[in-house]
């Protein structure tokens, strides 16, 4: 006679707790066998082999009702189909996981610049990115908008934000910071590989000018793009007439002691392509 063990020897086993083993058998995965004196559940081999069949397909991220399915119909086609939907669902994960450490990455290489500080300047690409929403005014209303309508993944990797036009005087460029374009932005890349649609208005890659600023009280002036000015004047390089803004709140919106942006200046066009070795960082 085959050796028989209790539910609490199974559990033990396989690593399961005992409501595990009854949830299964409730669902019909497992079917052990009754002692007919005591009525108390007996799992023979053959049993605890139906739970290491559950175990592998719950490994392969199978949902109860899948593995049932597989069970009930035994039918080889079936597998193949929940296996390549698996697969497919599986590759989407992993692209975003490698979206969102791309994401954290860059948060903590502006972190660690932060702690740096020195304010440094240097040259820049920055990515095509597709313009998810865009206003004229600077109304957090309608701002707010926009995201609580939003899905999980625009949410975590679209970025806040503004432009501001450059005016230029006989002294040279400067900043007129009453008039913004607020826009919330999802780099292209990062879009095609969550598999997100792609947005009509785009703004284009662009070689900028680039820095790293702490913005008193979430106030922006022009007193932050002044160094930048004075750099590509020293260095000869020519800059377009906008700045673009995104924001960096690196402990809250609400805490403005540590209120941070990147700006970004674009080159000139017919610039761009001879800018393939920047000139050293400033600090």
């Amino acid at each position: 006679m085959d050796r028989m063990f209790s539910i609490s020897q199974v559990a033990q086993m396989l690593g399961l707790g005992i409501d595990a083993v009854r949830f299964y058998e409730k669902k019909g995965l497992v079917h052990p066998q009754v002692n007919p004196k005591n009525r108390y559940r007996m799992y023979s081999v053959y049993q605890i082999m139906e739970l290491l069949d559950v175990g592998y397909y719950r490994g392969l991220g199978m949902s109860i009702e899948q593995i049932r399915s597989i069970y009930d119909q035994c039918d080889e086609e079936q597998l193949m189909h929940l296996l390549h939907q698996k697969r497919l669902e599986t590759e989407k994960k992993i692209r975003y996981e490698q979206q969102l450490l791309k994401r954290i990455e860059h948060v903590e290489s502006i972190a660690a610049k932060i702690q740096e500080m020195g304010e440094s300047i240097d040259i820049q690409t920055f990515p095509q990115s597709d313009i998810l929403f865009e206003q004229r005014e600077d109304s957090l209303n309608r701002y707010l908008e926009e995201v609580l309508g939003m899905d999980h993944d625009r949410y975590i990797f679209c970025q806040l934000a503004r432009e501001f036009p450059l005016w230029d005087t006989p002294l040279g460029k400067k900043l007129n910071p009453q008039s913004v374009r607020t826009m919330l932005l999802l780099n292209r890349e990062t879009a095609k590989q969550l598999g997100q649609q792609q947005a009509q208005n785009t703004i284009p890659q662009m070689t900028a000018l680039h820095s790293i600023v702490r913005l008193k009280n979430a106030d922006f002036r022009e007193e932050n793009v002044a160094p930048m000015l004075r750099f590509a004047q020293k260095e000869g390089i020519r800059l377009q007439n906008k700045l673009l803004m995104t924001e960096i709140p690196m402990i809250s919106y609400t805490n403005l002691d540590h209120y941070y942006a990147e700006l970004f200046i674009p080159l000139e066009e017919e610039d761009q392509p001879a800018m393939t070795s920047p000139p050293a960082a400033r600090k």
